[in-house]
């Protein structure tokens, strides 16, 4: 079930490929290559905040429930994967920014 933080969470991925798409679009229309490296750094600093806050509550929820018990399960196990789908996503956000830099760098000169 898709709560509306997970939902959030899906939205900002979202949001963050968005911004990718207007990257491309700015280089079409001149935007300077340090304005876009900035940008592109910021954005992607904010995003891998993002996912390091979601692992951390999803780490304190776990702990209040080990501690107190007043968090209930299913509020464990919904930290949690949301925590898993944040960072799987940053993998997968890792792995095609290597591709490309390997792409790039295979190129002949």
């Amino acid at each position: 079930m898709i709560d509306k933080t997970n939902m959030q969470g899906v939205m900002n991925v979202i949001r963050q490929a968005e911004l990718a798409n207007s990257r491309a679009a700015d280089v079409s229309l001149g935007i300077s290559n340090e304005q876009q490296q900035s940008r592109f750094a910021s954005d992607l600093l904010a995003a891998i905040r993002s996912v390091n806050a979601t692992q951390m509550q999803s780490a304190e929820t776990k702990t209040n429930f080990e501690a107190s018990g007043d968090v209930s399960v299913t509020d464990v196990l919904i930290d949690s994967q949301r925590a898993s789908v944040a960072f799987e996503a940053t993998l997968q956000v890792r792995n095609k920014v290597l591709k490309a830099y390997q792409d790039v760098m295979s190129m002949p000169v």
